[in-house]
């Protein structure tokens, strides 16, 4: 017997929502149906709902679906749509003009995905083949975050741009995912596990965003450091520390892509401690050899390689690390570094890497050019 929804659902509280955790993606998959989840701000999830629940209702009336949007008190909350993927596409189609979460001009619509970490590095795909594939074929932006969200083995994939093409690149993404099963736990991001000094790692919101239409705060702020080992300031830069974790190799607002190969989502924490030695304390898979692969913009590949390659070589040779930059294309706005390695090996290449974008004039130029355009 269908179960009838009603207004309550949009007040679950905690226990209701850690109680309904599991493995829907599959469970949907199972019944010929898709599940899709979408992080959305509180303000925009209202306007989802509407005044007395309307909306919500002639969304679930009309696409003859499972629509759920529960409440909580942080800034962001968890859309999920449970029906055929056709008619998922038509919903996606009908709210994206509600999901008021563009951070800059040129992005008319943005929606950000909630995406198991498994499936997440099948979107990438082997050397960031799939992700451009996908770019190239919708003309949407789309970027895949490297930090899980809060407490779950979650990761957002923001797509952005027209709305014909942010709708084409969800279709195209949800095709892809039914052919994959989900690989390793499932444990779904709830909004109560909302944590705003990560929200910029893992591309939540801020309890700023203003979910109106506005421009808010970026969705990664300069420098911010994980938390474990301790947190620093936001905005300001990481403080070395060792214990677990490495540095976000986001530098600041679009200057990085995160996006990791391996079983495990990344790490957080500080920069590696460098003369005492680096302690994981039996993180999963410390010495395996795993990939990760980032993204930089092409015009500070310079940087990065440096005369001859001696920035590039240095930074092979201090953390171990195999270290691939990919090659130039005119037109190419992005090139991809792929980093192979231990977990040790990776975080050390990876602030060396930030390090060198840091000092050189090329990249504090980039930096303090985005810094300026988020005032």
């Amino acid at each position: 017997m269908k179960r009838e929804h009603t207004d309550d659902d949009r007040f679950n509280n905690s226990r209701n929502s850690k109680r309904q955790r599991g493995d829907g993606f599959s469970e949907a998959l199972a019944q010929g149906k898709f599940e899709l989840r979408v992080l959305v701000s509180s303000k925009c999830a209202g306007a989802i709902i509407g005044k007395g629940g309307e909306n919500i209702k002639r969304l679930r009336t009309e696409f003859e679906g499972q629509i759920s949007v529960p409440d909580s008190n942080s800034p962001e909350r968890v859309l999920t749509l449970v029906c055929p993927s056709s008619v998922i596409v038509r919903i996606v189609e009908d709210i994206l003009p509600r999901i008021e979460d563009t951070q800059n001009e040129r992005d008319k619509f943005t929606i950000r995905l909630l995406v198991h970490q498994s499936h997440a590095g099948a979107l990438i795909g082997r050397q960031g083949l799939k992700i451009k594939e996908l770019r190239d074929r919708t003309n949407a932006r789309i970027k895949v975050f490297q930090q899980c969200c809060p407490q779950s083995t979650d990761r957002i994939a923001m797509v952005s741009g027209d709305e014909r093409n942010v709708i084409d690149a969800v279709e195209q993404i949800i095709e892809e995912l039914k052919q994959i099963p989900i690989k390793g736990p499932v444990n779904p991001y709830t909004s109560f596990n909302y944590d705003p000094t990560l929200a910029p790692d893992y591309g939540g919101f801020s309890p700023s965003f203003s979910g109106s239409g506005g421009r808010g705060p970026p969705p990664v702020s300069p420098f911010v450091g994980g938390s474990r080992g301790g947190r620093p300031g936001m905005g300001g830069p990481m403080p070395l520390r060792g214990g677990i974790g490495g540095p976000d190799m986001r530098f600041d607002r679009g200057i990085a892509r995160d996006y990791d190969s391996g079983p495990y989502g990344p790490p957080m924490g500080g920069p590696p401690q460098y003369g005492g030695g680096m302690s994981f304390g039996g993180y999963p898979g410390q010495n395996s050899i795993q990939t990760t692969q980032v993204t930089i913009p092409s015009d500070l590949g310079g940087t990065i390689i440096g005369h001859g390659g001696s920035r590039i070589n240095r930074i092979r040779d201090e953390s171990g690390a195999q270290i691939q930059l990919e090659s130039a294309t005119s037109g190419q706005e992005e090139r991809v570094i792929t980093i192979t390695g231990t977990q040790a090996q990776i975080h050390a290449a990876q602030y060396l890497l930030q390090q060198c974008v840091r000092q050189s004039a090329a990249g504090r130029k980039y930096i303090e050019q985005q810094q300026g355009g988020n005032r």
